[in-house]
């Protein structure tokens, strides 16, 4: 008498390292189906202001810029342009990659935008404490071509991350961090080191993290710079760079 063998199937737990890799793997094509969505919508918004541009252009032209008609057929193409440019921000943040941080470290990254959500380029960024003193330890990081900066903190010397405690979440040196580090402000000075913005609420950095924000820049100067950003704020060509 012939005996049919069955194959039994392993109920063996997948390793927690290939679930980590899974769940990195699936986290990464969210994001990356998210920009596409992102980046689809934004051209649809810039076709769409494009195109009430050159209608509010074409109806001018035919009828005058005080005709009821082409102040209305402007004010769609304004509100479309304004859209665009808001859609373009979401798309240049999702797309930007958390820089690498230190353990006990943070950074601070983001972009500054004018009043027309234009990339702001050749901004000084830095921070500050409630006093509006500079904080020199954290330094401070240019604006690139797409308004762009980076302020990465290595956290301070000798700092190590430790297991954190039941009680209060937090490892040693981050309490320690926490009890140290000032409240922090992010202030922005143009070309012409002149103030254009400063948060009126603190940064909290995350230690072993990084943060991003979009800051807007205003067109009127806001006060004084800190001398030592003064210095800095209008580098000569050849020494623009992030510090």
């Amino acid at each position: 008498m012939t005996t049919n063998s069955k194959t039994t199937t392993s109920n063996a737990p997948a390793d927690s390292a290939d679930i980590g890799s899974q769940i990195s793997s699936n986290l990464a094509a969210a994001d990356d189906v998210a920009a596409q969505r992102v980046q689809t919508l934004a051209w649809m918004h810039q076709a769409r202001a494009a195109q009430l541009s050159r209608s509010a252009v074409s109806l001018k032209a035919q009828y005058g810029p005080d005709d009821p008609g082409v102040k209305s057929a402007e004010a769609a193409a304004a509100a479309a342009n304004a859209t665009a440019a808001q859609v373009a921000v979401v798309h240049h943040q999702v797309t930007t990659a958390d820089p690498p941080v230190a353990a006990a470290g943070w950074a601070l990254h983001g972009r500054v935008f004018d009043a027309q959500l234009a990339p702001a380029s050749g901004h000084t960024v830095f921070l500050v404490d409630s006093a509006k003193a500079y904080q020199q330890a954290y330094g401070f990081a240019y604006t690139d071509s797409t308004g762009y900066f980076l302020l990465n903190y290595s956290g301070p010397a000798g700092a190590s991350v430790q297991t954190p405690s039941a009680a209060s979440g937090q490892t040693t040196s981050e309490a320690a961090q926490a009890a140290t580090t000032p409240e922090l402000f992010v202030g922005v000075v143009d070309t012409k080191a002149q103030p254009v913005f400063l948060s009126t609420t603190a940064f909290q950095p995350v230690i072993g993290s990084a943060t991003y924000q979009n800051l807007p820049a205003g067109q009127q100067p806001i006060g004084d710079p800190p001398a030592e950003i003064r210095q800095v704020a209008i580098p000569k060509a050849t020494e623009k760079g992030k510090s």
